[in-house]
């Protein structure tokens, strides 16, 4: 991160994971390395310092019995992993004295950190140098205590946070509140079938279920006499024609606190590393992950999580953006033997037994 000073009259910005915010000739703001190059390339502004001039978040604080301090955590990340931040930060709180804002998306603090009982404010990014000198320390990476951050898509984030943090991990529980009138206005009819709730959708394509599987994997499900339910951000538009019986296609027609309320109403969820999944764990609702990039360590902590994990020979490779680091126009994870839609439908009735009993 660099401290940039803006030279021209206002500049109004738009950064994809923070939205957008006008910055003002005089004054100084913490922005991320990428928009500060673009800043000084359009003549814009000056680098005047990097984030080591900031007072960062001690780790000595973090020892019960300390005097109050104001601390600003700036997180970058996704929805998923806002889920375990929210969990954390209402912790150490409590443990060690300090009063907690956050800079991040709107979205995220709308629909998770607010949700989830995170009582500090919103920051809107790039923060001004004034607004940061009010604090008595920042975190500009969640991540900061962690020693070893290799290999991330192995490792439970949830408890390499309370490692950190020296937080009892036995204490990171979590909940979710849905409000009154979603709950109200967002319900499915009660009938005699298992409800399924399913998401193929990640933030980067690699990880997504591809749709021709996710076709076959849908019509199994109704055809053994399940109701299905899809959850994403995007409407279908690749041409295949989905069972008329027993399928309600919810994607891209919902807000994070509809999904929630719909999830909340399923029996079971089948998804992939995703917010969905994540979502369902904190709800309480018995959920099956198909993994493709990372491994069934990410999800350790989830108690309502049972993870089912490609073992073709390039997985995990971590990917989270777009494109196959072995150049495949898709990522070959889920057409291995081992997530075999056979595979996968005989997970999904175990599931169900567990939660219904043998007479399924």
């Amino acid at each position: 991160m660099r401290l940039v000073e803006i030279t021209e009259e206002k500049v109004e910005i738009d950064d994809p994971r923070f939205g957008g915010q006008t910055l003002y000739r005089g004054r100084t703001y913490l922005v991320h390395d990428l928009a500060a190059q673009g800043l000084v390339k359009q003549n814009w502004g000056t680098v005047v310092g990097d984030e080591h001039d900031l007072r960062h978040l001690p780790r000595d604080v973090l020892t019960p019995g300390n005097g109050p301090a104001r601390v600003l955590f700036i997180f970058h990340g996704g929805f998923g992993d806002a889920i375990s931040v929210a969990i954390l930060l209402g912790l150490i709180e409590k443990e060690y004295n300090l009063r907690i804002d956050i800079s991040c998306s709107y979205d995220i603090w709308q629909y998770v950190f607010r949700p989830m009982g995170f009582s500090g404010k919103l920051l809107t990014f790039p923060v001004k140098m004034e607004t940061v000198d009010g604090y008595d320390y920042i975190q500009t990476d969640v991540t900061n205590f962690i020693p070893d951050q290799t290999k991330k898509w192995e490792k439970c984030i949830m408890e390499e946070l309370a490692r950190a943090y020296r937080i009892d991990i036995a204490r990171c529980r979590g909940r979710y509140s849905i409000p009154d009138d979603v709950l109200r206005r967002v319900t499915v009819p009660r009938g005699n079938r298992v409800r399924i709730g399913v998401n193929f959708e990640s933030k980067g394509a690699v990880r997504n279920y591809p749709n021709e599987l996710a076709h076959r994997l849908i019509s199994a499900m109704t055809g053994s006499g399940f109701e299905v339910y899809r959850f994403g951000t995007r409407r279908l538009t690749d041409g295949h024609a989905f069972p008329t019986q027993g399928y309600h296609d919810y994607s891209g027609r919902t807000t994070a606190f509809e999904l929630a309320a719909l999830t909340q109403q399923m029996d079971l969820v089948v998804g992939i590393d995703s917010f969905p999944v994540h979502l369902a764990n904190i709800l309480g609702v018995r959920t099956i992950a198909l993994l493709s990039t990372t491994k069934p360590g990410i999800f350790r902590w989830h108690e309502n999580v049972i993870c089912m994990a490609s073992e073709i020979d390039c997985s995990p490779c971590g990917r989270v953006a777009d494109e196959c680091p072995e150049g495949h126009g898709v990522c070959r994870a889920f057409y291995h033997e081992s997530v075999s839609l056979e595979r996968i439908m005989a997970a999904v009735v175990h599931e169900c037994r567990t939660v219904f009993g043998a007479a399924l």
